[in-house]
């Protein structure tokens, strides 16, 4: 599939930034979502659009039959906008897949800190928001690192949602900005099923990092 692309018009190009983390995410809308990928009739292919203020410019390629076609959109989008979403955050959606169930979007950012909150902000505009895979070229924290690609897939929703909440918290920091029982008091869980929760989420990691070495 070609990589799409989306853009804002007018947006300023004075501030360039390196964007070593690579996110991978997979979006349910919500229902009454504005956005023109939302429950496609036809499995999407290819998407470009642009930002014009309120409307949306969109090239979508469909699969149709044997055969694809280009099909132009153009949908007035609220704040619910999902590309707005991503502006945001200063990071740019491109397309991967859409369809009837959910879009697969990529996205680089330049700052770990900062994914948690993407992740949150999309939580709150659509039904469901997976972050499926993270890559990082290691350039965030030492110029020798090695590239690596964790697939978040093998962990549950409720271990994601416990590792984000950890990470955006500051549980694994050094030292602690906050603790256990804190965390597992907002999850409304006991320190022990976070705990787990947690260690289960290291685990997996661990092993898709240095198991692919």
């Amino acid at each position: 599939m070609a990589d799409s692309t989306s853009g804002v018009a007018e947006a300023k190009a004075d501030t360039l930034r390196e964007q070593h983390l690579q996110l991978l995410l997979e979006i349910e809308p919500a229902k009454r979502c504005s956005c023109p990928l939302a429950g496609p009739d036809s499995a999407v292919e290819d998407v470009h659009t642009q930002l014009d203020g309120d409307v949306c410019h969109a090239e979508v390629t469909v699969g149709d039959g044997d055969a694809s076609k280009v099909v132009h959109a153009t949908t007035s989008v609220g704040d619910d906008c999902l590309c707005r979403a991503f502006a945001e955050f200063e990071c740019v959606p491109r397309i991967r897949r859409a369809d009837s169930e959910c879009i697969v979007v990529e996205t680089y950012l330049s700052d770990r800190a900062v994914i948690t909150d993407l992740v949150e902000r999309l939580d709150e505009l659509t039904e469901r928001v997976c972050l499926r895979r993270l890559t990082s070229d290691g350039r965030g924290d030492s110029a020798e690192s090695k590239t690596a690609t964790i697939d978040l897939s093998s962990l549950t929703a409720k271990q994601r949602e416990a590792a984000l909440i950890a990470v955006h918290h500051g549980y694994y920091e050094t030292p602690r900005r906050t603790e256990l029982a804190t965390l597992a008091e907002a999850l409304g869980i006991s320190k022990s099923a976070l705990s787990q929760r947690l260690n289960a989420v290291e685990a997996k990691l661990a092993t898709a990092v240095f198991d692919s070495e």
